[in-house]
């Protein structure tokens, strides 16, 4: 099996820092949630990889507790979803997981 996309947070609970190792796609979608800040994510800017966005945002809220606000935006024909990172996050390290 292929190396991981990894990333290594901490979030913080009532003033006491926990840490997070989070992996595949779900940690390239929380590096490009860091990455954007306020603007936020759609699926359109992210569509080279993720495929499967809201499935990876759901990920990040529930295994790991994110709040990650959903956004929806009108454009023709239709809307679609912006995403948000609300949560402040430290990432740790990111990198290949080989093992």
């Amino acid at each position: 099996m292929g190396a991981k996309f990894r990333i290594t947070f901490i979030m913080y609970f009532n003033g006491e820092p926990e840490t997070y190792v989070v992996r595949g796609r779900a940690a390239e979608t929380l590096a490009c949630l860091v990455h954007a800040g306020q603007s936020g994510i759609t699926a359109l800017e992210v569509n080279s990889w993720a495929y499967r966005l809201a499935s990876y945002i759901h990920d990040l809220r529930h295994k790991y507790g994110l709040d990650i606000h959903t956004i929806m935006e009108p454009h023709d024909g239709g809307e679609h979803a912006r995403y948000r990172l609300i949560t402040p996050v430290h990432i740790e390290a990111a990198g290949e997981d080989h093992g």
